[in-house]
């Protein structure tokens, strides 16, 4: 049975993923916390603070055996979308799909991603100094991360009390490790991809949206799914559409019945 690892956003954790694990219980499900994201660095396995290219890399290696009888299909969703992008480019061959919700490519214009780069450390320092819910308070307000509030509220109080558990420290390695202003953009790796390629995102997310439709044109393997009635968090504020889509998918380009 195929293995569909799924990698989460920025402030967020595996567990983010439970919705859609209960959608679709057949399927065999590995939603790690990404390094910088592990409440307590001594649980066991738990990911380091190294949020570099490198080191997100690295761990994903440690996930998705290079050789193996079963297939890995890679879901990543805007942070963990960017990382799945890259690993998807920088390891051919590993892995039998990729599913990219809310991603990009990177920042083209080097000024530009300087810039992000700027704002991203001015959001670690509010991160150190003002504390993890303090900065959950301001994020969750962000025009892009708001849409949110239209989640079942059991499942927004359960992100939430999980957001809480980060350390400063860890979200403040991320931003500065892998922000969109720490990495280097990936538009003109594109066409090299030569695995099925999913990339969704919200009708209401219009820069994601917009962006989808750009690497699809760029990337000859990929199709988008742009879910209606959902912003940022496509995969989640409309989860039936976003199911019906990734279902379809992976059943015409992949594996075929294993993922009825």
């Amino acid at each position: 049975m195929p293995v569909l690892v799924a990698l989460h956003g920025f402030t967020g954790g595996g567990s983010d993923f439970a919705p859609l694990v209960k959608t679709f219980p057949a399927w065999r499900w590995n939603a790690p916390d990404l390094p910088g994201h592990s409440p307590d660095l001594k649980y066991p396995n738990a990911p380091k603070d190294d949020c570099t290219l490198a080191a997100n890399l690295e761990f994903l290696d440690s996930l998705i055996p290079e050789k193996s009888s079963e297939a890995s299909v890679l879901l990543g969703y805007s942070l963990g979308g960017r990382l799945a992008l890259r690993y998807a480019l920088s390891r051919p061959g590993r892995v039998a799909a990729l599913v990219l919700i809310g991603a990009s490519p990177g920042i083209l214009e080097n000024a530009e991603r300087q810039q992000r780069r700027a704002e991203d450390e001015l959001l670690a320092q509010r991160i150190l100094t003002g504390g993890v819910k303090a900065f959950l308070d301001e994020w969750q307000r962000r025009p892009l991360i708001a849409s949110q509030a239209r989640l079942p509220e059991a499942w927004r109080i359960a992100m939430r009390q999980r957001r809480e558990q980060h350390r400063a420290e860890g979200l403040a390695a991320s931003l500065r490790g892998f922000g969109q202003g720490a990495v280097e953009p990936v538009w003109n790796e594109l066409g090299e991809l030569r695995l099925p390629v999913l990339i969704c995102a919200g009708e209401e997310d219009e820069k994601y949206a917009t962006l989808a439709e750009k690497m699809a044109a760029a990337c000859p393997s990929a199709e988008t799914l742009i879910v209606s009635g959902a912003g940022h968090m496509a995969h989640l504020e409309n989860l039936p559409a976003f199911a019906a889509g990734l279902r379809a998918f992976l059943a015409k380009h992949c594996l075929g019945s294993n993922f009825k």
